[in-house]
């Protein structure tokens, strides 16, 4: 049951995710020696021999504000301290990264106005150091501080050597795809958001809209030459109890335009899972390293992991599996217990039959 404030490989074997042919591109390799990625070309492949990955996806995280000012004193893995050991069992982690990353002199948040805030410099290392190997850059707060924020978390994480989508330098390649190898697996994350505070009138020039003509050429551009194409999808209403039709449109539009994975942020609480023809909706992944304590489903939500096969006939989704959690400033998985069955219960409910069958918690 969920509380009273609380409340307002079989199944996916059909999905071939994509056929590989030869096209080298500049990623970032994982596994090896190293668990974070290096960028470099990559070789080669040989004809597909069995593999199996984990990717681990996270909801939305901030490190300005209080965060950040503990970052600034030097204590950077104090955001994942109860979550790394986690993070770093899985071959690919992504979240959504809701503050830039910029040098504002040792402020986090606009003096007049704390919906404006940034991360310090220190954010880049704080997200290498638990794990984190790429983020979506493309969301509402993607201008906060100015387009040179932008343009100094851009740096920062390609100095922390930490994969990014959803922006670029002087706003060129929007909706060039940050791409990841593990095992011999590759998949291309994309990164779009819907919406953008402030008034600066060109943001569709700085940040990659969510605009299907635009993302899905992009999408069929890398498609035969990965194995897994996942878009991160920033748009929806805030704290809305379930999914808009307008979201689940462009996720409809989206997987069957290329896409095996869509990730949904921006409402802050948790929604459910479906699948289309083999392929996941994560219609939002709610709080992760976020604080708004107000609200019962902004402080409890969930990550999803999804396990990755190719062999010789192609590479599908294997499965699912949902890990409950407390969101804040120090967010931490939890234990089975009355809090992750309430978590459990409101993601079964909002999800598909299938969903609710076959993913476990």
């Amino acid at each position: 049951m969920i509380p009273e404030e609380a409340r307002g490989e079989k199944w996916l074997r059909g999905a071939g995710l994509a056929a590989f042919s030869l096209y080298c591109v500049s990623t970032f390799l994982l596994g090896g020696g190293s668990r974070h990625p290096a960028e470099t070309e990559i070789p080669t492949r040989a004809a597909p021999s069995f593999s199996v990955i984990r990717l681990l996806a996270l909801g939305d995280v901030n490190l300005g504000r209080r965060v950040g000012q503990v970052l600034l004193k030097g204590d950077t893995l104090y955001p994942f301290a109860r979550v790394a050991d986690t993070l770093l069992k899985y071959d690919i982690v992504f979240a959504n990264l809701e503050s830039n990353i910029s040098d504002q002199k040792g402020r986090t948040e606009h003096p007049g106005n704390n919906m404006i805030f940034t991360a310090p410099p220190a954010a880049a290392l704080s997200l290498k150091r638990a794990g984190v190997c790429v983020v979506s850059t493309a969301n509402n707060h993607a201008l906060d501080f100015g387009v040179s924020a932008r343009d100094q978390t851009i740096r920062y994480l390609d100095s922390a050597g930490i994969a990014h989508c959803g922006t670029a330098l002087r706003g060129e390649g929007l909706y060039r795809p940050a791409l990841l190898e593990a095992k011999g697996i590759r998949v291309a994350f994309f990164a779009v958001t819907d919406l953008m505070n402030g008034a600066e009138r060109r943001w569709r020039d700085l940040v990659a809209p969510a605009d299907t003509e635009r993302l899905l050429p992009a999408i069929r551009a890398v498609r035969e030459s990965t194995d897994v194409v996942v878009v991160s999808y920033h748009g929806g209403v805030e704290y809305a109890p379930q999914a808009s039709e307008r979201t689940r449109a462009f996720t409809r539009q989206v997987l069957d335009g290329g896409a095996d994975i869509v990730l949904g942020h921006h409402p802050h609480i948790p929604y459910g899972v479906d699948t289309r023809g083999g392929k996941v909706a994560v219609h939002s992944l709610g709080n992760f390293v976020f604080m708004q304590p107000d609200r019962y489903w902004t402080r409890f939500s969930f990550a999803i992991s999804f396990d990755i096969v190719r062999d010789a006939t192609g590479t599908r989704i294997r499965s699912l599996r949902a890990l409950p959690l407390r969101a804040g400033f120090q967010p931490e998985f939890l234990a089975p217990g009355r809090e992750s069955e309430f978590i459990r219960d409101r993601v079964r409910l909002l999800s598909s039959q299938d969903v609710q069958e076959h993913m476990t918690w």
